[in-house]
């Protein structure tokens, strides 16, 4: 019965745009009153990466990373860590164990860099092409960090914050998912605010994961950086005001048109700057801090894409 609402609603989606960006809980930063003074704030923020994955969470005195980037990356994650006032982290939760999303914190642990636990959804030995998680345990263990292995719908304590992890159950695994598949999408609620974080997870796997849990979101990432296919009834699951992509305009044509078959006209890409969310539980403000060397490219992009509404 969920299946066919699904496609019900991504037929009617054909027909009705997505919400657009300030006509419910996501606004830019030029479109709203900043928050109330004092107010906590989930920040979310995205780093800039190329063909890798790394956002960070921060609530009051907590932090989490989601996904590490690969080990190339890891200046720009430091530049992320030390903007927000960070020289270690309560959490690391990775989605799966591919290079581009865990060797930067094999990279860090090894340099010293302190973490406070390691979150897996993998077995501890699992392996495969371009998989890390044996190298990432031999890190934790020799750094002394806790390694924590969860499964879907298991609870990942931040503050006032609710966090769930939602993966295909072990009875839902098919021959042909990937590891890729496999990975953890990370629900966040705050409030009434809500991100979703969906790793590398692929079609076959978000057609069992819309099917099984409510995945309704203000922002989302778009899954497998911006490169896979979502399936049909996945983005009116979803439902999201705003999304982003962590990949390069390059090679995403795919997603782009996807998004603009259902309306969703604000998006960015994470690598023409650190793109940053905070809520306070009932709006969430966006913006983006573009990186001067990218200006050219992304003016002449914008100006072939003019469908495209990106934060100011």
């Amino acid at each position: 019965m969920r299946r066919l609402l699904s496609m019900a609603a991504a037929l009617l989606m054909l027909l009705m745009p997505l919400c657009a960006l300030g006509e419910g809980r996501v606004y830019y930063a030029s479109e709203t009153e900043p928050f109330d003074e004092g107010a906590e704030l989930l920040t979310v923020r995205v780093a800039p990466l190329e063909g890798g994955d790394c956002m960070l969470l921060t609530l009051g005195d907590r932090s989490m990373i989601v996904d590490w980037g690969k080990v190339q990356h890891t200046s720009a994650i430091r530049a992320l860590l030390a903007e927000a006032g960070l020289d270690h982290v309560d959490v690391f939760f990775n989605s799966h164990p591919h290079c581009d999303h865990i060797d930067g914190f094999i990279r860090m642990v090894g340099e010293g860099f302190p973490v406070g636990e390691f979150i897996t959804f993998f077995p501890l030995t699992y392996k495969g092409g371009s998989v890390s998680q044996k190298g990432a345990v031999r890190a934790a263990e020799k750094a002394g960090i806790p390694i924590v292995e969860m499964n879907t719908g298991d609870r990942v304590p931040f503050g006032d914050a609710e966090l769930t992890a939602y993966r295909v159950p072990d009875d839902r695994i098919t021959k042909q998912m990937t590891c890729n598949d496999l990975s953890a999408m990370l629900m966040i609620r705050y409030g009434e605010c809500s991100i979703l974080l969906t790793g590398d997870c692929d079609i076959r796997a978000q057609e069992v994961l819309e099917e099984l849990y409510d995945l309704d979101a203000d922002i989302l990432k778009f899954p497998h950086h911006g490169m896979g296919t979502v399936h049909i009834g996945f983005l009116p699951e979803v439902d999201p005001e705003f999304v982003f992509i962590t990949h390069g305009s390059i090679n995403t044509k795919k997603a782009q048109n996807t998004l603009r078959k259902y309306g969703c006209t604000r998006f960015s890409f994470a690598t023409w700057g650190v793109i940053t969310m905070q809520t306070d539980g009932k709006k969430w403000i966006v913006s983006q801090e573009y990186d001067p060397a990218k200006d050219k490219f992304i003016t002449k992009y914008l100006r072939e894409h003019k469908w495209i509404r990106v934060p100011r």
